[in-house]
């Protein structure tokens, strides 16, 4: 009976262990896309990875004159399909900062409704960093001591 057990085991323990393999890849693959968010479509069931939506979130920052995105994390609100973002960034002082966290909030908002279809209830900014100016005719704003 042992021996048997033991033939069997044998013979089906390539088969689990490449199950495990697949699953483990699977749970891996879903841990680094980050949890899933509702798309702001209610009737269908669409969701984005949080990852994704983030990556469009720091581009969108990145557009504003003077500020980079250092980080961003989504996270649902709620039972519906609101989000809330939550940012960090690095921004220059070359204009009042409240005007500029005010232009980075607009552009964020305006990228997760018209790119990504996220319905967005607030962008909660923190800035952490303070980028430098370039010397005169220089290519723009470099980053400061912590980026």
């Amino acid at each position: 009976m042992n021996a048997a057990t033991r033939a069997l085991h044998a013979e089906h323990a390539p088969r689990l262990h490449a199950l495990t393999d697949r699953v483990m890849n699977i749970v891996r693959a879903e841990v680094r896309l980050g949890r899933l968010l509702p798309l702001a479509d209610p009737d269908r069931d669409l969701r984005i990875a949080e990852s994704a939506a983030a990556k469009v979130l720091r581009r969108a920052t990145d557009t504003v004159p003077g500020a980079r995105a250092a980080g961003c994390r989504l996270a649902p609100e709620g039972e519906g399909t609101d989000v809330r973002v939550t940012m960090t960034l690095a921004a220059a002082l070359d204009r009042p900062l409240p005007d500029r966290v005010h232009q980075v909030r607009r552009a964020v908002l305006h990228s997760a409704g018209q790119d990504l279809g996220l319905a967005v209830s607030a962008v909660d900014i923190t800035v952490v960093d303070v980028l430098e100016p370039w010397p005169p005719g220089g290519p723009g704003l470099a980053t400061g001591r912590g980026t």
